[in-house]
């Protein structure tokens, strides 16, 4: 006779399975795909210092300047303020002197505001070259003061600092006590008296004698104008400066000096002329 026992542990069936070991394949799916990730990464490295050495190529290496339209601007000026432009780095590894990477209209506002240009414009010429066009400011004097040159137009207003004289502008030297600060270095009126120096010199004078410097200090009563044989002559700014350059004129033609063996031409008190 067989008893069918029946099992006091029904209940097992009603508990939760225990999770299943994790397979070996797991870990391998794992290491895999970081192994993946390092080769995606060298490769990455490797095609930056691929595309590092096509952008280094020395034949797109800019080297070349052109300098068009200038009159006082000098390309060893420019170059100046190139060269630490495109010796920069561009994203990190890239020179900035690359063909392609170089931005001409990023650099334009910087060079016109750096030598107080009108207008400047940059364009890239293939391979290796920038070609600089620029629209300078009208200068008429060189304003010499205290060791400093600097380009000064019609108006009183500073152009730029220079580095040395130049023989095709009118040099006004100033010895006031006083530097002027902003960018009008005379007055309306002061401005008026040097011009009007300038053109009436120009009108009678010119085909005598060149004016090379207009000296001035705290007294217009006396300016200096000095000539390019030796001679100065003074003059009053308080009164006519057209009858000064007249008298001036006169003794001039009349050749009765040659101006190499005299120290000045004073024309400051009305038709008596008196020299030295």
């Amino acid at each position: 006779m067989k008893l069918r026992i029946k099992s006091t542990k029904s209940w097992e069936k009603h508990l939760p399975k225990r999770p299943k070991r994790a397979r070996s394949g797991y870990y391998t799916q794992n290491q895999n795909s970081h192994k993946k990730k390092i080769i995606v990464i060298i490769w990455l490295i490797l095609a930056i210092f691929l595309i590092q050495s096509i952008f280094q190529i020395k034949y797109l290496k800019i080297e070349k300047l052109e300098l068009i339209n200038n009159n006082d601007l000098t390309l060893t000026e420019v170059e100046e303020f190139f060269d630490t432009k495109l010796t920069a780095t561009k994203f990190f590894i890239f020179k900035n002197s690359n063909f392609f990477l170089f931005n001409p209209e990023s650099l334009e506002k910087d060079l016109a505001e750096n030598y107080n240009l009108d207008q400047a414009s940059i364009k890239k010429v293939w391979p290796d070259k920038l070609q600089i066009t620029v629209k300078e400011k009208i200068s008429h004097f060189i304003w010499a003061k205290d060791d400093s040159l600097y380009l000064l137009d019609a108006t009183g207003a500073l152009n730029r600092q220079i580095r040395s004289l130049d023989d095709k502008y009118l040099i006004i030297e100033d010895f006031r006590s006083i530097r002027p600060s902003g960018e009008y270095i005379f007055s309306p009126d002061e401005i008026e008296i040097i011009n009007q120096i300038y053109l009436e010199w120009m009108d009678d004078i010119a085909d005598k004698e060149k004016l090379t410097k207009i000296v001035i200090n705290d007294n217009w009563g006396l300016i200096e104008l000095h000539t390019q044989t030796g001679f100065y002559v003074k003059l009053d700014s308080n009164e006519s400066i057209k009858k000064q350059i007249n008298n001036l004129n006169q003794i001039l033609t009349a050749g009765n000096i040659t101006g190499v063996d005299i120290d000045y031409i004073d024309v400051r008190f009305g038709d008596k002329v008196y020299f030295k």
